[in-house]
């Protein structure tokens, strides 16, 4: 039997999910197919969200400043949910996770072709059978960011919406 577990945190609590306006009715849906991100390659599914408003919205700032479509903050409370916390240098270094990598720009990869280095670490992650894993924020001292690879399913960490959605004002300057 794996002991992988031993290196994953329990992390139950309140957080915050920032999505598209157009998206609400849809918050804890999967991923669209055709859509990658940092931590989930086409096809994956993949939940981020933030414990703090703010470092929500902070995460979301530059693509606001992209796109312009305007932002909602969904509260929502998870439970039990086992996962690889990247700011734990032991656990990484168990599971042979460089959690250096997930630094690395994964769009920029992405525009020249190449996997993201982030995904070699959620790749480790799932592969690990841990629900999800924590992202230490490049731009928000000591700030984090959950991501669960898995919700709401036999077996996994459960998800729920737990208030009303709150309005994001589109960023004047944003600096990431």
């Amino acid at each position: 039997m794996s002991d992988n577990h031993l290196h994953f945190k329990n992390v139950s609590g309140f957080f915050f999910r920032a999505v598209p306006a157009e998206f609400l009715s849809s918050v804890l849906s999967r991923t669209r197919p055709d859509s990658p991100g940092r931590y989930h390659r086409p096809g994956q599914t993949i939940l981020y969200m933030s414990p703090v408003p703010e470092w929500a919205r902070l995460a979301v700032a530059a693509h606001m400043q992209k796109d312009g479509k305007p932002r909602l903050l969904v509260p929502l409370y998870v439970e039990d949910a086992r996962v690889l916390d990247q700011r734990d240098e032991y656990s990484c270094l168990a599971l042979g996770i460089n959690r250096d990598l997930s630094n690395h720009c994964w769009l920029s990869a992405l525009q020249q072709n190449v996997d993201p280095p982030s995904w070699q670490n959620a790749d480790r992650a799932r592969f690990s059978n841990a629900d999800g894993i924590i992202d230490r924020s490049r731009s928000i001292p000591d700030g984090w960011h959950l991501n669960l690879f898995r919700w709401n399913e036999l077996g996994g960490p459960r998800v729920t919406v737990c208030g009303e959605p709150i309005a994001v004002p589109l960023p004047e300057n944003v600096n990431v």
